[in-house]
């Protein structure tokens, strides 16, 4: 009796394993701390050795096996609809390793032929024989999967998740009538492969919503890019006219000296100088992105009555991808932007843009007003914007950095990206 319990405790530890690697070619490292994966595997061992030892009804069965599945899940980086997605994909793969597990035992006699599911023995053997298969399970699945998530239409995850209860009820009636029927093993395997078609059909998904998203980032990239070149080639245009103009500008102004004039003189050298000024870009700090985004910003929040403030001191930024730095850039002034112009009135809207570097670090710190009450509105776009942040997410770790939002009476948000590390290619 206890050398049969300490064996369910050792398939216990072999499910949490399987666990772990099953996650781990789905979703990639775990990012949280150890005291947290610590509480969760003990939370899942536990259930899982309830669910061993215990002959519980099939239905109560499968929800702790989806349960224990989900609990593993919540150490990994991924939305909601995906771990519970691929709970139950867990609890549907490992089904479908105990019915062939089970088909492997009575054709090879491992067992007498009249097998009793409700012996400990013959289960544990079950155990055993399935924890195998599913390794080959998850062999498969790392040959294309590419550990990454994505938001997805709810739509989506509404068919992935009826096609996975499908497929449970599907496999429950196929077991129960196992004895009658050698056949059913052909039938697991279509499920099988139906199932891992899924998974590979899932990542296909998210990859092309991951392009389309990039392509609009390149395309919003671009626009700003082209703004900023239309400004420089206007500001070159109107430098040229000014100077061109400018014998006739102090040829007034002498005349209005020479006449005791001189509130005309000073009057025309201030348009004159508001003229010139208004010929050159707020920021030209060499980087085009930042130049395009900046300026950009500052154009959009002057004509939504935005107060902004900037201080730009940077040094050379080639060891940072354009492309990343634009994603990470435009999606920050874009939420704040959004969230600054819903405020009531004109005194209430700001935004502080501070972007420097200091230790071979680029640090981009954007303070924004923020209203509680607002968060209605911005939550139309909230897809969107969830998007765009996850974006940032990425590329600052990619890049070994990190990024900090805290919302309060203002909301502030803090980007770091080292510019003299190694890259991890994604």
């Amino acid at each position: 009796m206890i050398l049969t319990l300490l064996s369910f405790l050792g398939t216990t530890l072999l499910q949490l394993v399987l666990l772990n690697r099953y996650f781990f070619a789905l979703l990639g490292s775990s990012q949280q701390s150890r005291q947290r994966i610590i509480v969760h595997y003990l939370l899942s061992g536990t259930t899982i050795y309830l669910s061993s030892v215990s002959f519980f009804p099939v239905l109560i069965t499968g929800l702790l096996s989806i349960s224990s599945a989900f609990i593993i899940s919540w150490c990994y980086s991924s939305r909601i609809e995906s771990k519970a997605i691929f709970s139950v994909l867990y609890v549907i793969l490992g089904f479908i390793a105990e019915t062939l597990s089970y088909g492997f035992i009575t054709q090879v006699h491992l067992t007498p032929s009249d097998i009793d599911l409700g012996s400990k023995q013959t289960r544990l053997l079950i155990l055993l024989f399935s924890s195998l298969i599913f390794f080959l399970f998850i062999m498969l699945i790392k040959l294309f999967k590419r550990q990454r998530d994505y938001k997805l239409n709810k739509w989506y995850y509404l068919v992935l998740g009826l096609i996975n209860i499908v497929s449970l009820l599907i496999l429950n009636t196929l077991f129960f009538h196992t004895q009658e029927n050698n056949m059913y093993i052909f039938s697991a395997f279509g499920i099988l492969l139906i199932n891992i078609t899924i998974i590979y059909l899932f990542d296909q998904l998210i990859e092309s919503f991951q392009m389309k998203d990039e392509l609009q980032q390149l395309h919003k990239q671009t626009d700003y890019q082209n703004a900023s070149y239309q400004k420089i080639s206007n500001s070159f245009q109107m430098t040229k006219r000014i100077i061109h103009d400018t014998n006739k500008h102090f040829v007034y102004i002498r005349a209005c000296i020479q006449t005791g004039e001189q509130e005309k003189a000073l009057e025309h050298i201030s348009k004159t100088l508001q003229v010139m000024g208004n010929s050159y870009l707020s920021i030209a700090t060499g980087n085009l992105v930042i130049d395009a985004l900046l300026n950009n910003a500052i154009n959009i929040s002057k004509e939504k009555n935005i107060q902004i403030k900037y201080q730009v001191s940077i040094d050379n930024l080639d060891m940072i991808d354009s492309y990343d730095l634009c994603i990470v850039i435009g999606n920050i002034l874009d939420n704040a932007i959004e969230a600054a112009q819903l405020l009531l009135t004109p005194e209430e809207r700001f935004i502080s843009i501070r972007i420097f570097t200091h230790n071979h670090m680029l640090t981009i710190h954007i303070v924004n007003s923020y209203a509680h009450q607002n968060k209605k509105k911005l939550k139309e776009n909230s897809e969107f914007h969830g998007v765009g942040l996850l974006n940032v997410r990425q590329i600052t770790e990619k890049y070994g950095g990190h990024i900090t939002t805290t919302a309060g009476e203002t909301f502030e948000t803090i980007v770091v990206l080292p510019i003299c590390k190694q890259v991890t290619l994604a």
